[in-house]
């Protein structure tokens, strides 16, 4: 059985409940997180997560953690000013002392061969991704924390007879309406940083997945406007999400749902569908119909790039060309 791979895009961590919802469907998960992140390998029992890391030759030199520090300091009272002009207020304070980590000599020369070029940008990438993935953290803490509230019983469970139970007193609250966190500019510089330090680990048959909704539309649109014409192609489909079970014993269901008639189908059109193959005609059948499943499930969108037929000057959409995004998203009930 060849199994289905994925790689989380551009988050660096993912909570595990996420992780479990994911390895209900695919058979190995790989993070990449910038350097001096420190985090350890989530799920190390299921042997299907793996951390990816940027080339040894694009790790940033002297301190960057401290580096880090400043410059999340600095965004704080200059939100609206760019990353340029925090290496031109660095510039100045270090004016007159010594530059360890040799800032000026990495980003400052612009007439440099591509491959100095890209080593002299890592500083900016790494900083940028550090950064939005605390703003991701935050807003999933949000969003845990009102998932909790909703899923709270209600004071009378127990208490009145009557067909079904209450809902709870905030089972009606409403979610989040899934605005991006970042603006599009933000966005623009975490895709593209991100697709510059793990793009060496982008060949073969792999779904990057997104697990923002917001993310994963701008770069729709961003390929619709910048990829020249060239086509692409959707599917969608829903799987049981088996996150609420023990890891052993949801990996286990995983493998028996896939072993059924309809895992061994979905699988085999997953795999034509990667390759760029329209075996099931996706235009007109792009949605591949589940309603025989129960329980929680967790929906699954790919969008297939092919391969660009013209050169464009997007740096974003040239990455995109020739694979496979997905935007994988939970469905809960409430109240019931």
């Amino acid at each position: 059985m060849t199994d289905l791979a994925a790689i989380i895009c551009p988050h660096s961590s993912v909570p595990e409940k996420k992780l479990k919802a994911i390895l209900s469907f695919f058979g190995s998960v790989k993070v990449g997180q910038p350097w001096f992140t420190d985090q350890p390998v989530p799920l190390p029992d299921s042997g299907a997560v793996q951390l990816l890391y940027p080339p040894e030759n694009l790790k940033p030199s002297g301190d960057f953690r401290r580096l880090l520090a400043e410059y999340r300091g600095w965004v704080r009272t200059n939100h609206d000013k760019g990353f340029d002009s925090f290496l031109a207020f660095k510039e100045q304070k270090l004016q007159g002392e010594e530059a360890t980590w040799e800032i000026r000599g990495e980003l400052r020369h612009k007439e440099r061969q591509p491959r100095e070029a890209r080593r002299q940008h890592t500083l900016k990438w790494h900083l940028f991704l550090h950064l939005a993935q605390e703003i991701e953290e935050g807003g999933q803490e949000a969003e845990e924390l009102l998932r909790t509230l909703k899923e709270q019983d209600s004071p009378l469970k127990g208490a009145i007879e009557e067909e079904g139970e209450p809902p709870g007193p905030l089972a009606d609250l409403p979610g989040f309406d899934g605005s991006p966190i970042l603006a599009e500019a933000g966005m623009n510089q975490v895709m593209e940083a991100w697709f510059s330090l793990f793009v060496e680990h982008l060949s073969g048959e792999v779904v990057l997945l997104i697990l923002s909704p917001p993310i994963f539309q701008h770069l729709c649109e961003t390929w619709e406007e910048w990829g020249g014409g060239t086509a692409s192609a959707d599917m969608e489909f829903r799987v049981p999400d088996f996150s609420r079970f023990d890891l052993t014993v949801a990996m286990k269901e995983r493998d028996r749902f896939l072993d059924s008639k309809e895992g061994v189908v979905l699988r085999r059109s997953v795999l034509n569908f990667l390759k760029g193959n329209s075996g099931m005609h996706w235009k007109e059948k792009g949605v591949i119909q589940s309603e025989g499943l129960t329980g929680e499930r967790i929906s699954i969108r790919l969008r297939h790039f092919s391969p660009l037929m013209q050169s464009t000057g997007n740096e974003i959409v040239r990455h995109l060309s020739g694979k496979t995004i997905g935007l994988i998203r939970e469905e809960h009930s409430y109240g019931q």
